[in-house]
């Protein structure tokens, strides 16, 4: 989750990243260097420490089901997923979801269209798609956003 819902990786990345792409920077957040890409993929806070404690792993194995052997199997995760299925009537995980949801949660926060779609290595017209989920903002918000600062 913290790979999917924390940083917005895609099945093929979560599946890639082992310890070795990760990096604890003074500040305290996370980078996760995935193969393959050149994007700069910082942790949300929430799930900073989960991946932090992931670099602490011995010898160079995968950090989601770290025991397996090969890179990406048919079956990795809706195996795992159907073995940990939530209570509570909470539908079942799934990596597009958490990527998904991990979006949102960026266009939620406001953060820069541009910075997002960097991130999740997708244009900023792909990001269209996710914009009905955000909830609009306020009107004293909205004001001083679009006005900006006064001098």
């Amino acid at each position: 989750m913290a790979l999917a819902f924390g940083c917005g990786l895609t099945s093929g990345e979560v599946a890639a990243v082992r310890p070795v792409h990760l990096r604890r920077l003074t500040c305290g957040a996370v980078v996760v260097a995935v193969p393959g890409t050149q994007r700069l993929i910082v942790c949300r806070a929430a799930w900073e420490d989960v991946l932090a404690r992931a670099t602490n792993q011995p010898g160079d194995r995968f950090v989601f089901r770290p025991g397996r052997a090969a890179r990406h199997a048919k079956n990795l995760f809706s195996s795992w997923t159907a073995r940990h299925r939530p209570t509570g009537g909470l539908p079942a995980l799934s990596v597009r979801r958490l990527r998904s949801s991990w979006i949102i949660e960026l266009l939620s926060a406001r953060i820069d269209l541009g910075v997002v779609a960097a991130a999740a290595g997708m244009s900023a017209s792909a990001l269209a798609r996710y914009t009905h989920f955000v909830p609009a903002l306020d009107e004293p918000t909205a004001v001083a956003l679009l006005r900006g600062r006064a001098r």
